[in-house]
């Protein structure tokens, strides 16, 4: 098979799929719902099937995507594409045009490239492990780096919806400043970008596909990613899901968010 740069077919591949998406947004869609009560269509179909036929074209790697069957063949193999070819589809549903493409790839369960794409906005965020992260918006990269906001009470959050539950962790931690933003690799893109200080849920119906791609260009911007207990998150799993939360931040909030999280962690999970 002919060696190809594995980051820029990821690039290429999101751009293309983004395009797809397009095609199908605003017109009207075939909607089903997940046995995880969350919404799939077929423009989320139809970028799977597309992201699943090229990356197979040029690599070997098995592929872990939302929304293709999971045959477990992947957990022998040491390179592993982990892809969401619609994340946010409920903005994409709502027309709120906070919708990505997310395409990881992992090595020995650690990501060492992603690529989160935005196609309303052709914004492009995407990294290498040990290479840096960038955001590029019209053939123009600029280097990503992290907030230095340290204090909780002083950070910006970027968070999923204004439910009264979590409202109410917020209240309790002193996290006043909130904004919400569609799709959790686009949060965590944004966090990465410096535009907010940190991201972080409780529980949630996160995978890995939700955090794969963007946990590296957050990383590689400065930034930590870890579940809320401050246990690093591990790729090509038997279980994809993000069973204990997710917290983005930047390096000098991430400790101080993590103690004041804790006691509404170990109340929530008490049963673990």
């Amino acid at each position: 098979m002919q060696k190809y740069d594995e980051l820029q077919i990821a690039i290429d591949t999101a751009r293309k799929a983004g395009s797809i998406l397009l095609q199908h947004y605003g017109t009207e869609l075939d909607i089903k719902t997940k046995e995880n009560n969350t919404p799939v269509s077929n423009a989320d179909h139809a970028a799977n099937d597309f992201i699943i036929k090229n990356l197979t074209a040029h690599f070997p790697y098995p592929i872990l995507s939302e929304e293709s069957v999971d045959d477990k063949k992947r957990l022998h193999m040491e390179k592993v594409w982990v892809v969401d070819p619609l994340d946010g589809t409920k903005d994409f549903i709502e027309k709120t045009g906070e919708f990505t493409v997310a395409i990881g790839l992992v090595e020995n369960n650690q990501p060492i490239l992603g690529v989160v794409y935005r196609p309303t906005t052709q914004e492009l965020f995407y990294a290498k492990k040990e290479g840096g992260s960038f955001r590029e918006v019209e053939g123009k990269p600029q280097k990503l780096s992290v907030t230095t906001t340290g204090s909780v009470s002083d950070a910006k959050f970027v968070i999923s919806k204004l439910d009264s539950k979590h409202t109410g962790y917020m209240d309790r931690i002193g996290a006043v400043n909130r904004m919400r933003v569609g799709s959790a690799a686009y949060k965590i893109c944004k966090v990465a970008q410096g535009e907010y200080d940190a991201y972080f849920v409780i529980k949630s119906r996160m995978s890995e596909w939700d955090d794969c791609a963007a946990g590296l260009i957050l990383a590689e911007a400065g930034g930590v990613l870890s579940d809320i207990f401050g246990n690093s998150l591990l790729y090509n799993q038997d279980n994809t899901s993000r069973t204990r939360g997710t917290i983005a931040s930047n390096k000098n909030l991430y400790t101080n968010l993590l103690q004041k999280i804790d006691p509404i962690a170990k109340e929530e999970y008490s049963s673990l």
